[in-house]
């Protein structure tokens, strides 16, 4: 001891002893800890034994609470700082660095003695599987950074990232089983169970998933400990059963199926486990779209080629049920005629059925043309057609005109446009159908001009002009529709008048749109007719008479519309 250091004895004012050790004066002249000493409560227990400087705890010391050690290390500034041990209920608790008073650094976490008790014999036994519960990096007191973590019968539970006390990060989760195989004990690990990703101690992120034997069962993407996402599910040769879509484990969404010699059984749609079947009520689905197919005039090219691609699609997916490949096949189509044969009204309806056949998981319709696929500057394109393509991943992309996407051999925007629409096509095959549209003789030209993008394609419809009798047919739906009647002496003047039309030689004739503008002119014609009248029934309001189409050809109705 120097002059300026003594030991001494500090009481309480009952006088129990308070503190015995060296101690100095202070500025004040007051004694203040300094050297080694130990404090005591007022029953007599110590509560620290150890270094102090200027009253502060410093260096190496033990602190106690009701006689029990709690902490036995390293002190800086009356704070555990540097290598100590943490204790609970008188065992060992936390090994390890300490900084600010928590544990902070390379640390062992330990288990509780009731949590390893069941597997003390275990661990007697095989004395390498004394493991504690966790060993590696700690920041403020809880796991942060690179560790492992033991079952409690010492078994190696996971290595890897941790974030916060919880396995968060990249990371291997290992098996736990109660049946142990000999080289298992002496290595003191399990088979892998799953390499990926987790959070909040769930697998949530891309990873592999292994069996006990440690056979991969599946990979791809999970969330909160399940397969949700994109993935892979395999059989016990390493063949892959199911590439796709899977929501909670189960396959959910669109997926290809293999049998395990790797031949692929089915591809579409799959619910809660299993692939989507043609049951009774989608069968009543089905036929409520075809009714509505059938219930079009004219068009007996298309109705032909979808009920076709129906008869296809419902024999691909017997096949399936007895175990035998589907025979896969590109749904995209062209549509080819001139404007107002209903294409538009068939690329709707070919969605909505291919959605309850499993070929598309919305069925969906999305509508666009050069305009909204084609930009103006470099670059720019791709992603026009991404966002467009993205809109219609599910359903159907309707291009009409496709023809104008390439204007010429030197349209560069064009060319990226139709670029960027194959990959897309390639890329979502499973789930997005493309029809393209526009006149016959400028589709054929557009389709041999790209021979890529033609091969795309193996469905041509034909839609030929209305005859002289469907468009007639297709005026009185429109009335029906609408709630408009007529006489005969209307009919016989409209009849007379569609005959008189070479829908067969005109070439850009409008067809179905025709019929329409001409439905709108005769509504005009006999607006302007009652607005005359003082009073107006409501069979007057519905009926269109001879007067009305007398003074529509009159004007030239007939002839102006086209």
């Amino acid at each position: 001891m120097t002059d300026n250091h003594e030991e001494k004895e500090i009481f309480y004012p009952d006088g129990s002893a308070m503190y015995r050790g060296g101690v100095k004066k202070n500025d004040f002249g007051h004694d203040i800890y300094d050297g080694k000493g130990t404090i005591f409560d007022q029953e007599g227990y110590i509560l620290f034994e150890g270094e102090f400087v200027n009253h502060m705890k410093q260096g190496n010391g033990i602190m106690y609470l009701k006689g029990q050690k709690v902490y036995h290390g390293e002190f800086i500034q009356n704070k555990k700082q540097g290598n100590g041990i943490l204790y609970k209920e008188g065992q060992k608790h936390y090994e390890g660095h300490f900084r600010n008073d928590l544990m902070d650094g390379y640390g062992v976490l330990y288990f509780e003695k009731d949590v390893i008790e069941p597997f003390s014999e275990l661990r007697a036994q095989h004395p390498h599987l004394n493991r504690p519960q966790f060993e590696g990096d700690f920041v403020h007191g809880m796991k942060k950074g690179k560790g492992k973590q033991y079952y409690p019968n010492g078994l190696l539970q996971y290595e890897g990232d941790f974030m916060w006390n919880r396995m968060q990060g990249a990371g291997k989760l290992y098996h736990n089983t109660e049946t142990l195989t000999n080289e298992e004990l002496t290595q003191g690990v399990t088979t892998l169970q799953f390499d990926g990703y987790f959070f909040e101690d769930m697998k949530h992120g891309k990873g592999k998933y292994y069996s006990r034997q440690g056979v991969l069962e599946a990979e791809g993407q999970f969330k909160e400990d399940d397969m949700t996402g994109k993935g892979t599910l395999y059989y016990e040769n390493g063949q892959a059963s199911y590439i796709g879509e899977l929501v909670d484990g189960k396959k959910h969404g669109r997926g290809d199926f293999y049998n395990e010699a790797g031949k692929i059984i089915y591809s579409g749609e799959f619910i809660h486990g299993e692939r989507l079947r043609i049951t009774p009520e989608i069968e009543r689905e089905i036929a409520k779209f075809q009714a509505q197919l059938d219930g079009l005039v004219g068009l007996p090219n298309a109705k032909k080629e979808l009920h076709n691609l129906i008869n296809f699609i419902k024999i691909q997916s017997l096949r399936v049920d007895h175990g035998l490949t589907s025979f896969p096949i590109t749904y995209h189509l062209v549509f080819s005629g001139n404007p107002g044969t209903g294409k538009t009204t068939v690329a709707r309806i070919i969605g909505q059925i291919y959605k309850y056949l499993g070929v598309l998981s919305s069925g969906h319709f999305v509508e666009t043309d050069r305009a909204g696929l084609v930009a103006g500057y470099v670059g720019q394109t791709a992603l026009k057609v991404q966002e467009v393509v993205k809109k219609a991943t599910g359903g159907v992309l309707f291009i009409d005109e496709a023809y104008s996407l390439v204007n010429d051999k030197n349209d560069a925007f064009g060319k990226e446009a139709i670029d960027s629409l194959l990959k897309a096509m390639e890329d979502l095959r499973d789930d997005l159908v493309i029809i393209v549209a526009g006149y016959t003789e400028l589709m054929e030209e557009f389709l041999q001009a790209n021979p890529g993008f033609k091969s795309r394609f193996n469905h041509f419809i034909q839609f030929d002009n209305y005859s002289n009798d469907e468009l007639y047919e297709i005026f009185a739906m429109l009335c029906k529709q609408n709630d408009y009647v007529y006489g005969e002496l209307f009919a016989s003047h409209m009849k007379e008048q569609l005959h008189q039309i070479p829908v067969e030689d005109m070439a850009n004739f409008s067809n179905g749109r025709y019929i329409r503008n001409l439905f709108e002119k005769l509504v005009t014609i006999q607006s302007n007719r009652l607005i005359q009248q003082e009073t107006i029934t409501k069979d007057e309001l519905m009926e269109f008479t001879e007067v009305d189409i007398v003074q529509g050809i009159a004007e030239q109705l007939f002839n102006n519309t086209f």
